[in-house]
Parts: C-alpha cells; sequence; structure tokens
C-alpha cells in the first residue's frame, strides 16, 4: 500500500452508516488508499473489529482535515474526500429508489455511481468469540439449548429507544439488546444467531443480522424512529417489515 495515498471519510455516525458503507471503504482499499475514517468518540469501538479501516477520532489531526466537514467529493490520485453525509440533500437526482422514494441510504451509493445492492459485499468485520460466549453465557445466563426471542428497542447511536416494542407479547422469553459494560455491539452475535425469534427496530442490528448465520423462525423488522423508506434498503435475510 502506498501510504501517501489518502482517502478520508466524512461520516461520523451513526453504526449502521459505518457499516453500509464499508464497500465504498473497500473500493479505495483496493486500489491502494489509507482509508482514514474519523468517528464520534462514542463508537470508536468499531476499529477494533475492523482493523484495517484507520478509524480515529473526529478531534484527531488527521491527513486531510481542512476539508472535512465540507459536502463535497474530492477525487485525485493522491488524495479522495468523500463528504457524503448528507448525500441525500444534494438534490432530486440523487436517493430516488425504484418506488420514487427519496431514501438518505441509497443517496450515499448514487452519489458515487455504485450499486447500493452491494453493500453487504464490504462489510467486514472480526469476530471476538470469547466475548461473545462471555455475554451469552456468563452475563445473560443463556444455555446452548436456550429458546428466546432477541430483542432490540435501540434505535440510534445515541442509544435512544423506541416504544414500539414494550407492550409486545412473544412467543419465548425475551432477551433485550442492552449497554453492557465492557461489550459492543458485535460481541452480541452468538446471542443473536441462536435466538428463535428477532424483533427489532430498524438500526444498525439488521445490518449485522445480515452477516450472521441466524436460526430465526421469525424476522421483523420495525419501523422505529426513522422514515419509512428503510424498508426499501436491501437486506439479504428479508426481514417482515412493520411500518409505525
Amino acid at each position: 500500500m502506498n501510504n501517501d495515498k489518502i482517502c478520508l471519510i466524512h461520516h461520523f455516525a451513526g453504526v449502521g452508516d459505518v457499516f453500509f458503507l464499508q464497500y465504498v471503504a473497500r473500493k479505495y482499499l483496493a486500489m491502494g488508499y489509507r482509508v482514514i475514517w474519523p468517528l464520534r468518540d462514542k463508537i470508536i469501538w468499531i476499529k477494533d473489529y475492523i482493523p484495517d479501516i484507520e478509524f480515529c477520532s473526529m478531534n484527531d489531526d488527521f491527513p486531510g482535515k481542512q476539508y472535512y466537514g465540507q459536502d463535497m467529493i474530492i477525487v485525485s490520485p493522491n488524495f479522495v474526500y468523500l463528504g457524503v453525509m448528507k448525500a441525500h440533500l444534494w438534490g432530486n437526482d440523487y436517493g430516488v429508489s425504484e418506488e420514487d422514494t427519496c431514501s438518505c441510504m441509497s443517496a450515499k451509493y448514487d452519489l458515487m455511481h455504485l450499486d447500493w445492492n452491494d453493500w453487504s459485499k464490504g462489510f467486514k468485520f472480526n469476530r471476538n468469540i470469547d466475548k461473545e460466549n462471555e455475554l451469552y453465557y456468563d452475563v445473560l445466563g443463556l444455555k446452548d439449548d436456550s429458546e428466546y426471542t432477541f430483542v432490540n428497542r435501540y434505535s440510534n447511536t445515541d442509544n435512544r429507544k423506541n416504544d414500539v416494542l414494550v407492550m409486545q407479547d412473544f412467543k419465548y422469553p425475551a432477551v433485550n439488546l442492552d449497554i453492557v459494560d465492557g461489550f459492543s455491539l458485535f460481541d452480541w452475535c452468538k446471542v443473536i444467531e441462536n435466538a428463535k425469534e428477532i424483533h427489532t427496530v430498524h438500526t444498525s442490528v439488521p445490518y449485522l443480522i445480515d452477516m450472521l448465520d441466524i436460526k430465526a423462525e421469525k424476522y421483523i423488522m420495525y419501523q422505529g424512529n426513522h422514515n419509512d423508506n428503510v424498508k426499501h434498503i436491501p437486506f439479504s435475510k428479508n426481514p417482515v417489515y412493520i411500518p409505525n
């Protein structure tokens, strides 16, 4: 890799967006660029699971910082800047799906002339099996034959919960995604994979689920706090979508 070639990405949140845009980052990794991706400090833990992209703090001193925060794209042989955080606001030609529904997610890909259906080809991460087992067996008290429903109400990076799942009854006992000190979202992979049912609001969780070998008999994604256009995001696991 030529360390003189830099690709700087301006998209500091949320977790789902980072998962979704890895395909773009890896396009530039494949061309020999160092991909530098500043994030909010509260999600910098992502770097422990995705080591080949240089995630850093927005407060750090990184190459190209004089451009950082601007809504524009710079492409040159040795420096690329992708200011795609607000791509859906760039004009009506971006973010229009086949259903004529403006999507802030598809717009990020449209702006770079890439197919958003390929997003999952770039989502790669290292799993920490020891941490997953510790969370599964020791913290949550689950067993290999436990039957449960995985439930997620967290809807964004700021850990805002949505009430759509509060009063629902499930076929199996609920195991709720929670903020557990010392564990990240990635460490919930085993819990998600072994659930008999999955109920989640739209957030970063469905992107993670798409990469897992889930055993769920039922997988439902609720609109939650997001726009109804999230139903068009190309998830290969095809969750049943429930609007608000």
